[in-house]
C-alpha cells in the first residue's frame, strides 16, 4: 500500500514520541504479544521477536530511521509502536503493532500520523507499506490514514 503525505492532525490526548535506543527490548516483547494468535503470527518465539525489532534497527530492511519511529507509552510501557524505515530509496512502515489489551484506542492510529508528520517535515511525499490482507484491522486503519493498494 501507499500513501501520498500530507500534514495530519495529531491524535488528541495520545501523547506519541520517536524512538529510543532504550525501546529496543521492550519493543521486542512487545512485538511478540502483539502478534501472539493472529493472522501474522507464525510461531515465532519472544527471542525471535525481539531479534526482529533488533534487525529492523540494526538496519536489515532498509536504513532505520529513529526520528520517524514512533512509540506510545503510558506509565512507562511500550503499547503500541511503528517503526519506520528507508527500504529502496522510499520510506517504508517496516512494522506497527499495539499490546492486545490497548486495542482499538487509537493508540496505532497516533503512532502512524505522527510517523507520517515527521516524514512529510522532512520533505518526503509518500510511504509504503506491506499488510497481510487478511488483517482487517490493518487494512482498516491504513485505508483511513489515505492509503491505497499499489497496481501492479
Amino acid at each position: 500500500m501507499r500513501a501520498a503525505l500530507a500534514p495530519l492532525k495529531p491524535t488528541e490526548g495520545l501523547e506519541v514520541r520517536s524512538f529510543e535506543a532504550g525501546d529496543t527490548q521492550a519493543l521486542g516483547a512487545l512485538m511478540y504479544r502483539a502478534y501472539l494468535d493472529t493472522v501474522d503470527y507464525e510461531g515465532e518465539t519472544p527471542e525471535q521477536a525481539a531479534a526482529e525489532v533488533a534487525k529492523t534497527i540494526k538496519g536489515e530492511y532498509g536504513t532505520f530511521l529513529p526520528s520517524c519511529s514512533k512509540v506510545f507509552a503510558r506509565s512507562r510501557s511500550l503499547l503500541s509502536a511503528t517503526l519506520v524505515t528507508r527500504f529502496q530509496d522510499r520510506p517504508f512502515v517496516a512494522f506497527t503493532f499495539t499490546e492486545p489489551e490497548s486495542a482499538g484506542q487509537g493508540l496505532a492510529r497516533a503512532c502512524m500520523q505522527s510517523a507520517m508528520n515527521e516524514l512529510f517535515a522532512q520533505g518526503e511525499r509518500e510511504l509504503r507499506l506491506v499488510v497481510t490482507l487478511a488483517n482487517t484491522p490493518a487494512v482498516k486503519l491504513y485505508t483511513r490514514l489515505g492509503f491505497e493498494f499499489e497496481r501492479e
